[in-house]
């Protein structure tokens, strides 16, 4: 599934993107924002694959929004703007397209063919094959929070999805980026990037507060590790 968010500060706007994108069977909507912020916001926690932004926002421009995102996390872009000065700016930023409102079907149709084409030729994110009776799905590292252990195995917590997988800690450990993750506990693994709060306990323990609500326990063997690696001094 291509993951995609819409940007335009008309709800109407939204709901005509949305009406579209209905038909389009490979395509999830991952969210929604009215404005630059909101939508820098939406892309940095969700990465979608896809962003179909307004040009025109209350705060700032829509090629504003990819300038304050860094390159690695800039998704496939498709403007959608009732005027034209900006076209060349947003072909400078290597946008898909950029389509005039009011567009028809048949020509948003063809925009979101060349944003399959675009997000087809880019390296697929790293995935672990998760196999289940038969089944295997394969999770973009990405998508997963953290990974604390279940007796034999290792369960991988992606938003309210959970996977198991027959495998100790260490050897799942292996298999990720040691750039993204971090043992905090002999029987759990986070994300770097979900840690959103630390709380220090009198043993020396911290408390762990992902985005979502989640609460972990790092132990103080893995802390001094952990607050390195999210650049926090000592106390």
């Amino acid at each position: 599934m291509i993951r995609a968010v819409i940007v335009d500060d008309v709800p109407l706007a939204r709901d005509r993107v949305r009406l579209y994108l209905e038909s389009e069977r490979d395509i999830a909507i991952s969210g929604e924002a009215g404005n630059g912020s909101d939508a820098v916001r939406l892309i940095e926690r969700e990465a979608p694959d896809l962003a179909l932004l307004d040009m025109r926002l209350p705060d700032f421009d829509g090629l504003e929004i990819l300038a304050r995102l860094p390159r690695e996390r800039r998704p496939a872009t498709i403007y959608l703007t009732a005027h034209d000065e900006h076209a060349i700016g947003a072909f400078d930023v290597h946008a898909v397209d950029y389509l005039l409102k009011p567009f028809s079907r048949e020509r948003f149709a063809r925009a979101i063919d060349r944003a399959r084409e675009r997000i087809a030729t880019r390296c697929d994110p790293p995935r672990i094959a998760v196999r289940d009776r038969g089944r295997i799905d394969l999770v973009p590292m990405r998508d997963i929070d953290y990974i604390d252990a279940a007796g034999h195995y290792a369960c991988l917590h992606v938003g309210p999805r959970v996977h198991l997988m027959r495998m100790s800690l260490g050897e799942l450990e292996a298999q990720l980026d040691a750039g993204h993750f971090a043992r905090i506990h002999r029987s759990a693994i986070v994300r770097l990037d979900r840690v959103e709060a630390l709380t220090m306990r009198r043993n020396g323990d911290l408390d762990l507060t992902l985005r979502g609500g989640a609460m972990l326990t790092v132990s103080r063997t893995y802390a001094e590790g952990l607050r390195a690696r999210l650049g926090l001094g000592a106390d």
